[in-house]
């Protein structure tokens, strides 16, 4: 998966982005929630590993009192849990739980969608063909896009989405829903799913890129739960 991000070298695309929602001053358990959240949701801390406190506050430079403050905040998250005499173990993938949340993103995506087709500026619309330049390069070329790249790509499009939706709260409930479905898209990729998903997102980024301009908000909707109840579709025959 690459090596492990750092405070002193912190993610440069993932979900934590602080300064994206208006801050310029980052503080330290920031930064520290924002590598340990990377480090799960990309697997370098595996389901069901034990997270050693002292090893991790000696890394850190904290206290093991901040610490806890960041992992309690990463136990909200449902990515963590805290086990009695043994400390805290990053949490197993639960397929029925990934399903189920899933249904309940169908939705929130679909009103993201609307929203940020309702908001959408011409710049939204570039960076929307920027991305699509980028996966269809590696289509041209035949190269395969490596997964984490493939995933930081999805992240520059929901911040895209989101920025436009101009809803924060509505961008903290799906935040908090995709993380708790991310890893499985790892794991997807490394069953063969990769080639699957990767024209089939191209596809979803030209047809927003359409709607957008169109201002077509009933199409953005559709579009947004047409890829991920294919995508889930796929992911249900894997596993």
């Amino acid at each position: 998966m690459g090596p492990r991000e750092t405070v002193s070298n912190p993610p440069k695309v993932g979900p934590g982005r602080w300064a994206k929602r208006g801050r310029l001053v980052i503080t330290k358990k920031e930064k520290i929630f924002d590598v340990l959240l990377h480090r799960i949701l990309y697997m370098q801390y595996s389901p069901g590993e034990i997270l050693n406190e002292t090893t991790l506050a000696e890394e850190f430079g904290t206290s093991r009192g901040p610490l806890r403050e960041v992992l309690k905040q990463l136990e909200w998250k449902k990515l963590v849990v805290t086990m009695p005499r043994l400390g805290t173990q990053v949490t197993e993938i639960d397929f029925q739980k990934i399903i189920q949340t899933f249904q309940i993103r169908f939705d929130i995506e679909a009103l993201a969608a609307r929203l940020a087709c309702e908001n959408a500026t011409q710049a939204a619309i570039d960076r929307i063909g920027r991305l699509i330049d980028t996966l269809s390069r590696g289509f041209e070329n035949g190269h395969h896009t490596p997964d984490i790249s493939f995933i930081q790509v999805d992240f520059k499009f929901r911040d895209i989405l989101y920025e436009a939706a101009q809803n924060p709260i509505l961008r903290e409930m799906s935040d908090y829903l995709y993380h708790i479905t991310l890893r499985i898209n790892l794991l997807a990729y490394q069953k063969g799913d990769f080639e699957r998903c990767r024209p089939l997102f191209l596809e979803e980024m030209q047809a927003f890129q359409e709607a957008f301009t169109n201002r077509d908000v009933a199409a953005a909707a559709k579009i947004r739960q047409a890829y991920m109840k294919a995508y889930l579709v796929g992911v249900k025959s894997l596993f």
